[in-house]
């Protein structure tokens, strides 16, 4: 977890990138693709790499509360360190899914058509 004074932020920010992760997983998403978390509010569930409408809507749903808590975040604590605290959050869910297989998926290799 991130060094901040703010620790009930640090601690529910961060469960909420963990349970966007795991939903992520479930579904088969790349939500930091371009476009991704856009087509999630769009009700678009052709995102999903696997069929999965339970996960999708709680998915959908987590987002839409993201965005409500992080301008929460910011109204209370600021803006600079609401963004110290998304940023550490983000950085190590990047490497969690880096080691778990889950980060970014390889193109086509060269002399496989």
């Amino acid at each position: 977890m991130t060094e901040s004074k703010h620790t009930s932020w640090v601690r529910h920010l961060d469960a909420i990138g963990d349970e966007l992760m795991r939903l992520s997983i479930a579904c088969d998403v790349r939500l930091r693709d371009p476009g991704v978390v856009d087509r999630i509010l769009k009700n678009d569930e052709t995102v999903c790499g696997t069929k999965n409408s339970i996960g999708f809507r709680k998915l959908q749903s987590l987002i839409k509360a993201t965005f409500s808590s992080v301008n929460k975040a910011v109204d209370r604590i600021g803006p600079a360190e609401t963004k110290l605290i998304t940023q550490a959050i983000i950085e190590r869910l990047d490497r969690r899914s880096a080691i778990g297989g889950t980060g970014p998926r390889p193109g086509p290799q060269p002399g496989s058509d």
